[in-house]
């Protein structure tokens, strides 16, 4: 499993932690056009978290309102859940 995948990741200069839910993500690959410094398709087409410096919180956030699927969770650095938002 890639890096992100079913379970969160960090970056110690992100102000987030970004999680791909592999059986949500189609690979519409919005994320990659919206934070392609974040995201790319594994050779399965499944999105993922690159290595090295991730993009601006505010662009991985956009990433991840722009997926068809909210196949992308998004957390602040408490793991408050930023996106989706939570139903209350």
């Amino acid at each position: 499993m890639a890096r992100g995948q079913n379970e969160f990741t960090t970056d110690p200069k992100s102000k987030v932690k970004i999680k791909v839910i592999n059986e949500l993500c189609i690979s519409a690959g919005t994320c990659i056009i919206k934070a392609p410094g974040t995201f790319d398709l594994d050779e399965a087409g499944i999105a993922y978290v690159k290595d090295g410096t991730w993009d601006d919180a505010l662009d991985i956030i956009e990433a991840a309102k722009s997926c068809p699927t909210t196949a992308i969770i998004i957390e602040d650095m408490n793991g408050n859940q930023i996106w989706p938002a939570k139903k209350e």
